[in-house]
């Protein structure tokens, strides 16, 4: 397939999968609302069948009690509801802490209200508490305070209070709540795979970017050797000395440089898996800095820019690999100097701090809107200003540099400001 055939396929694809994606969220939200506004409507039905029992069953101890004290005429007042688990009955008439509470068990365990409550009797007409428990369940009445005092004679009163009133409920709605986990678990399920699928898309497109972007690499200098060979190997035409060797330093060069574009993906990928090993030896930083901004001298003269060093770290000698920091340097050097316009100024800095080396490297050139700033050290991301070729490279540079810090037990930190230019800031322990 074609690269821009493929290019193509996933953008299409991306544009399906984000359709698809709104319309399962759109179907996932409806259901959900569907299922919150039926619970809701359950659990409402369903405390309003607890209260109705649990009011035939204090009416029903109510009567019991004016029974046991000869009364069959009086009617039974109204249960009176105080709070959402507080109820007041009235009875007016006498008996013992003992008798109300296996009435009020023998008539909850026939209405299967399994549930925890507290009871109090209060003197009637009035708020005054006598005797009261708290009850677990179906109490022992060896538990029953101030047992010794069921033998005075007044009139009294009695309220409840439920101490796990939504827990029964919630318990009692069974199939609802089994209905609404699975919903949930299903969220949740749809949640991971909106973000499977997120990451998946940003991989494929970083990936056809990279694709997109390593062909334009290869296709330059492929060109120039496919020239050059051609050059040399036309018979009809003679080529002097000094044409010989200009063609045969044009292959090798451009030879060498695809060589070192593909080291550089083979390099950042051995990296990753840990295969590539690393050679700690004490090193001079400040060196490696110098010979690396001296490569980059043809290419700042003939832009008439500089590369300006302030190395005044007094501890300069770091246990490092040389030839990963050499290319950590390289990298972020070549990066000022790709991303300056006309006549590039490249600072290189360096101090010690709380007992490590801070390597700085700043620029003044176009710097890194916020929107890429997340982004700049994942693989194959380039910064993007409208042609996905108009700087050269493959995303990987600053990847590979974060990982050498990281291997390295260092950090990496930058600054930038779209149109006033990038500071890079690598920290090395000394």
């Amino acid at each position: 397939m074609p690269i821009h055939d493929f290019a193509n396929f996933v953008g299409m694809a991306v544009k399906n999968i984000r359709y698809i994606l709104l319309l399962m969220l759109i179907t996932l939200a409806a259901l959900f609302v569907t299922q919150a506004y039926w619970f809701k409507k359950s659990f409402q039905l369903e405390e309003r069948q607890f209260e109705d029992s649990l009011n035939v069953a204090l009416r029903s101890v109510a009567d019991q009690l004016l029974k046991s004290n000869n009364d069959t005429t009086q009617r039974i007042a109204p249960i009176q509801k105080l709070s959402s688990n507080e109820f007041f009955v009235q009875t007016d008439c006498y008996y013992t802490l003992h008798e109300l509470d296996s009435l009020l068990k023998y008539e909850f365990k026939a209405r299967s209200l399994d549930f925890d409550y507290d009871y109090m009797m209060l003197e009637a007409g009035t708020t005054e508490i006598v005797l009261g428990n708290s009850v677990p369940g179906i109490l022992d009445i060896n538990n029953v305070a101030c047992r010794s005092r069921d033998g005075v004679a007044d009139y009294y009163d009695f309220k409840i209070r439920l101490t796990n009133k939504k827990a029964f409920l919630l318990n009692s709605l069974g199939i609802w709540m089994f209905s609404s986990s699975t919903l949930l678990i299903i969220l949740a399920v749809f949640v991971f795979i909106i973000v499977f699928i997120l990451r998946g898309r940003k991989l494929a497109i970083q990936k056809a970017n990279f694709v997109n972007n390593m062909t334009h690499e290869l296709k330059t200098p492929i060109s120039n050797i496919a020239v050059a060979s051609d050059a040399i190997r036309n018979k009809n035409r003679k080529l002097d000395q000094n044409k010989l060797e200009t063609y045969a330093e044009i292959i090798y060069n451009e030879n060498d440089r695809l060589n070192k574009l593909v080291d550089s993906v083979l390099e950042l990928s051995s990296l990753e898996k840990n295969e590539q090993s690393f050679s700690f030896e004490e090193v001079d930083i400040h060196k490696i800095i110098s010979e690396t901004s001296r490569r980059f001298k043809p290419i700042i003269d003939q832009r008439n820019g500089e590369v300006i060093l302030h190395l005044d770290a007094e501890t300069s000698v770091a246990s490092a690999d040389k030839l990963h920091v050499s290319n950590v340097v390289y990298n972020l050097i070549e990066n000022a100097l790709k991303f300056s316009k006309d006549e590039p100024e490249v600072v290189i800095e360096t101090r010690n701090i709380d007992g490590k080396l801070e390597i700085s490297i700043s620029d003044k050139g176009v710097g890194i809107n916020v929107e890429d700033q997340d982004y700049i050290f994942e693989n194959f991301y380039r910064v993007q200003s409208g042609n996905v070729h108009s700087t050269k490279g493959f995303g990987l540079g600053l990847s590979y540099v974060k990982l050498v810090i990281e291997k390295h037990g260092g950090s990496l930190s930058f600054s930038s400001k779209e149109g006033f230019g990038s500071t890079f800031n690598v920290y090395l322990a000394v």
